[in-house]
């Protein structure tokens, strides 16, 4: 299988090809169409085994995603299937050949069954980074589908860089990271800008152009009080 994308950047769509046999995973609720013949099961979002179930479980408790992945599975013909995210933007196809990617938890969008995602802790030093208090990791072959708010941009990464944590897509993990105040206290709390993500190391980095969090931020203080 293999994605195809369509209506960058500003509302793209992930289109899943499957051959006869393949199959494609993705985040609950991140399917728009599918072949009426394609067939769907749905998993919990945890590996295998106990222990794999626990990575699950802490998954869907701690970052507030769905416990669940649905599969469509093409298995007699051909057929297609439509991913997209919650957030306008753009969705870039990673292609897996054996090698380690950290995602920023909210853009993993799609991916081969060759690609395994678990839940990767990040320690304490990504407490403070807006809580995220949790990567997730894949691995193993096959194509990789994520999502952006907004544009996503690739930064060759040689030696320091530093990036808002709120608009980190990915990265490979040649990279290490410490999260920092941007400047002195004052700075931090006066100047809106909060914490940010020093990268150190040689590799690929790929950001949004945009922000979830503060435009939620904006967007909650225009809004109606809800009626009790």
């Amino acid at each position: 299988m293999h994605f195809d994308i369509q209506f960058s950047p500003a509302y793209a769509l992930a289109i899943a090809r499957l051959e006869p046999g393949d199959k494609v995973m993705a985040e609950s609720g991140a399917m728009v169409t599918q072949d009426a013949h394609i067939r769907m099961e749905t998993s919990a979002s945890a590996g295998k085994g106990a222990k794999g179930f626990l990575k699950g479980l802490g998954r869907s408790l701690f970052l507030g995603e769905s416990f669940f992945r649905n599969t469509f599975h093409a298995d007699n013909s051909a057929g297609e299937v439509t991913f997209a995210p919650s957030l306008p933007g753009d969705i870039m196809v990673y292609d897996m050949a054996g090698t380690d990617l950290i995602i920023q938890q909210q853009s993993y969008l799609a991916s081969g069954t060759g690609v395994e995602i678990e839940t990767k802790w990040g320690g304490f030093k990504s407490f403070f980074g807006e809580g995220k208090m949790f990567w997730i990791k894949a691995f193993g072959t096959g194509p990789l589908a994520l999502n952006a708010f907004g544009a996503i941009k690739e930064i060759e990464v040689d030696g320091s860089f530093i990036i808002d944590t709120g608009h980190i897509v990915a990265f490979e993990p040649s990279l290490s990271f410490t999260i920092k105040k941007v400047g002195s206290w004052f700075s931090t709390f006066f100047s809106s800008e909060g914490l940010v993500c020093r990268f150190e190391g040689k590799g690929k980095l790929y950001i949004q152009s945009r922000n979830p969090a503060e435009f939620g931020s904006l967007l909650g203080g225009k809004l109606p009080p809800r009626e009790k």
